[in-house]
């Protein structure tokens, strides 16, 4: 589930009724250059179109996207979400990129931003190109996933859109402020989450897990900020 011990693909985040219901929305909105969102150097190297966020379309698809993650447990356990930033919901034609840049270390009224989330809403086989690619520690790696599909990223590392060369890549995007911010005691509170939830699935009273959760909680409440 996790690469490079930080990166959280969540497999179907989004369900086949929720994607059709995204798909019909996006094809009613207007949309517009994506580079009036951007921020300083990105602005440069930002090349895609984004519904605009006032429009009933929007709006619409904010509520699916976000009741989406609110019921996934694996995301909500991997990333213990406190904020999250509306998402910007954006096509890529053929000939369009997002050059290499790093996501703005606050958003809105002072959000840090810890996690990126991308959301792949259509099908990867309707467009070449258009990986998401992030520059880790051990080299470059690539994203191009299942429609409904996520993958959560560090917003520290440097990625880019490659260009679309042919169809249209159809994606959300949103930032999160975690509850605790190092990605190392994330990844810790995440497995022993798992530990407990495998314990419990066999017997509901363990005593072993009832002693991790209470490990678990005071951790969190030793590195929530």
């Amino acid at each position: 589930m996790y690469k490079q011990s930080v990166y959280l693909h969540v497999e179907g985040l989004l369900s086949a009724p929720q994607i059709e219901q995204l798909k019909l929305f996006s094809n009613q909105a207007s949309y517009e250059d994506g580079r009036i969102t951007a921020s300083n150097a990105a602005r440069e190297v930002k090349n895609n179109l984004q519904i605009n966020t006032q429009s009933q379309q929007y709006m619409a698809m904010q509520q699916i996207m976000l009741g989406a993650m609110n019921q996934n447990h694996l995301f909500r356990n991997a990333i213990l979400p406190k904020n999250v930033y509306p998402f910007l919901i954006s096509k890529y034609k053929e000939g369009m990129n997002y050059g290499w840049h790093v996501d703005s270390p606050l958003m809105g009224n002072m959000m840090r931003t810890d996690v990126a989330m991308t959301i792949f809403l259509n099908d990867p086989s309707e467009y070449e190109g258009g990986e998401l690619e992030l520059q880790s520690p051990s080299g470059s790696i690539l994203y191009k996933l299942n429609k409904g599909d996520a993958v959560c990223y560090p917003c520290t590392q440097l990625h880019q859109v490659r260009e679309v060369t042919s169809g249209e890549r159809h994606v959300a995007v949103t930032w999160i402020e975690s509850m605790v911010r190092c990605p190392e005691s994330r990844k810790i509170l995440f497995d022993i989450q798992q530990v407990i939830d495998s314990l419990r699935s066999a017997d509901l009273q363990s005593a072993e897990a009832h002693l991790l959760q209470q490990n678990h909680s005071n951790l969190l409440r030793m590195w929530c900020n």
